[in-house]
């Protein structure tokens, strides 16, 4: 079944966030890929695979607590500038994580390409990607790092004459 007709249903089922942090965007060589959720098997607990649309993959995405907010932008024109926010004790844990920033200070992270993919639980095929870049890092604390992230002007839809801000 494709993500178009289970999102056309009255009742949807629950969606799976992917995030890919490409390290490659700042000089770095990593890929660091987590998700939402897990999935689960006869053994337990075991990280998502999953492959991008571009057709590359299949990748494996670790579980980390992470929130988006601020991606949709409303009918003033103006633009929405994402907030993301990790539990750094999962994200440090992750042994990807660790090796790609090893040596970074906060600011290092800006231009930092994050990559957001969504797919439903019962289907295969994914949502369209999202594309964010680190603008600043806002907060670190012991439970969490604030991103601060550029809008993604195509997903935000803002070509649409309803979506500019009116002049008078």
């Amino acid at each position: 079944m494709s993500a178009t007709s289970v999102s056309q249903k009255l009742v949807t089922e629950a969606t799976l966030q992917l995030l890919e942090f490409d390290f490659t965007s700042i000089g770095g060589t990593a890929h660091v890929y987590v998700s939402t959720e897990h999935m689960e098997d006869a053994s337990g607990y075991i990280p998502v695979e999953s492959s991008w649309t571009n057709g590359s993959g299949p990748f494996t995405f670790n579980r980390l607590d992470f929130e988006m907010s601020g991606i949709s932008c409303d009918l003033t024109g103006s633009v929405a500038e994402p907030t993301l926010k990790v539990a750094v004790a999962s994200l440090w844990a992750l042994s990807d994580w660790a090796s790609a920033t090893s040596g970074f200070s906060l600011m290092d992270y800006r231009g930092l390409r994050v990559r957001r993919q969504r797919q439903f639980f019962n289907t295969t095929t994914l949502i369209i990607p999202q594309v964010f870049y680190v603008k600043s890092v806002d907060e670190l604390s012991a439970s969490t790092i604030t991103f601060t992230l550029t809008p993604s002007l195509g997903s935000e839809r803002l070509d649409r004459p309803s979506a500019r801000k009116l002049e008078l």
